[in-house]
């Protein structure tokens, strides 16, 4: 019998999907190497009301990086690369920035390359926001892009990680390259088929042919837009899945790159994927890392989680693993609301018996959740209003302005201190909890907390 608590879990999942206006998320969760719970939460179409289910098509984002590194690592085993083959030896760049990079560079984004951004525009071109125009449609199309990239190397490999999305996209044309097969035929064949991931795509005609897939949605403040599902990111993110496919493939990560008696990739390679390569810009965790292809938290709960998430706005979704628990997450939402993330290792807090309530960004959007609303002054004679923005608070009111950016610093107990600045100076704003509730001190004024705020259409808390 499962221990995982999926009531609160759900109950959770629930409030974060009302809290940011997603349409929908999709669920499934992995106890002891089996799937223990599984569901889709609100509608994966909003217009004709239908009902979002944990079969339900989404797009995976930069999920699909770790089916392009499981990819090159099968190539590897076969013999026919090597991690450290230099990109060039596979495709004509002309560049010299590309005559030092190897493979393990791409895989791991320690190129030194800072993003370029054209999958960025190539989503914001497909929502309908012409800023610029990349039409990048073939690998030559990607060398011409990319013909300046001297210009704009940033450190030398392997010294420090930037996120590239195009080195993923120059690592599908290695994969076509060495196999003879478009990358995404050699996934199919070597690594959906064999995992039963039989509802996983690519194409837009498989894609369209299928009755159940989540309308993708623009989030925007108040409106919550449709769109046509963005094509073309290829093996940045370009994939399509549900969550019961994907639970097949977490499971055969967590089982060591087997599945149902069926080897996918040997334990020593697999190893080296989920190898720490550089740091993560961003810590949330403690020594976030990348592999090739993987995240790496490397002592979540005294646990090690590998994974990956995944966004295209109108998608977002998360995969995690622990594979000494045997425990998994898959996690689809077809817009840009609650972090997928953060509530994955809500769920991995559960299965592993800790309580997510203590996580670092969930004590953060408690705090937040408290602090927000109207505030009066002495004799209700002046107002404020706090509102949360991401992970800061915005400040306005009569006489000190508009939209002030509170910064968390510390919270004690029945204080909470935050700071903003003034002219370049630091200025220390602070919030109590006492007999009257919530009080707030800015500069000359102290005012108490009158109530929660009405609620604020696409207001994000995470």
């Amino acid at each position: 019998m499962s221990s995982f608590d999926h009531q609160k879990f759900d109950g959770i999942a629930f409030s974060k999907l009302c809290d940011t206006k997603l349409p929908s998320i999709a669920v499934s969760i992995i106890e002891d190497g089996e799937v223990v719970h599984a569901r889709g939460f609100g509608y994966k179409d909003v217009s004709a009301a239908l009902p979002a289910t944990e079969r339900t098509l989404y797009g995976i984002g930069s999920i699909t990086k770790s089916f392009v590194a499981l990819s090159v690592a099968k190539l590897v085993e076969a013999g026919k690369i090597d991690f450290h083959d230099p990109i060039t030896k596979f495709l004509p760049l002309r560049p010299k920035t590309f005559q030092g990079l190897e493979i393990h560079h791409l895989l791991s984004h320690t190129s030194g390359i800072p993003g370029l951004g054209s999958l960025e525009v190539l989503l914001f071109s497909a929502f309908g926001e012409y800023n610029h125009w990349l039409p990048i449609s073939s690998l030559g199309d990607m060398q011409s892009f990319m013909d300046d990239v001297d210009d704009w190397a940033e450190a030398e490999p392997g010294k420090r990680l930037f996120y590239l999305n195009e080195g993923f996209v120059l690592l599908g044309e290695v994969i076509a390259e060495v196999s003879g097969r478009p990358w995404f035929e050699f996934v199919r064949e070597e690594i959906l088929t064999p995992l039963g991931m039989n509802r996983t795509f690519l194409e837009k005609a498989d894609i369209s042919r299928d009755p159940d897939v989540a309308t993708p949605y623009l989030i925007r403040g108040a409106r919550v837009s449709p769109i046509a599902v963005p094509y073309g990111s290829g093996g940045a993110g370009g994939i399509v899945s549900n969550a019961m496919d994907l639970s097949n493939y977490v499971k055969m990560y967590i089982n060591g790159g087997e599945f149902e008696g069926k080897r996918i990739i040997g334990k020593d390679t697999l190893s080296k994927m989920e190898t720490p390569y550089g740091k993560m810009p961003v810590e949330y965790y403690g020594g976030d890392s990348y592999g090739y292809g993987l995240q790496i938290i490397p002592n979540f709960h005294g646990h090690k989680v590998v994974g990956h998430g995944g966004s295209v706005d109108c998608y977002t979704a998360n995969m995690s693993y622990i594979r000494d628990l045997k425990s998994g997450v898959v996690l689809l939402s077809n817009g840009t609301g609650y972090s997928m993330g953060r509530l994955s290792m809500i769920a991995q807090s559960l299965l592993a018996g800790a309580d997510p309530g203590e996580l670092r960004a969930v004590k953060l959007e408690t705090l937040l959740k408290k602090l927000e609303g109207q505030y009066k002054a002495y004799k209700d004679t002046i107002f404020a209003e706090v509102k949360i923005n991401g992970s800061f608070l915005m400040l306005s009111g009569e006489d000190i302005g508009k939209n002030i950016v509170l910064v968390p610093e510390v919270e004690e107990k029945g204080v909470a201190r935050f700071y903003t600045l003034d002219a370049g100076a630091k200025l220390e704003v602070t919030f109590r909890f006492n007999k009257y509730g919530v009080e707030l001190l800015y500069e000359r004024y102290r005012y108490r907390r009158a109530g929660p705020l009405p609620e604020q259409p696409g207001t994000q808390t995470g």
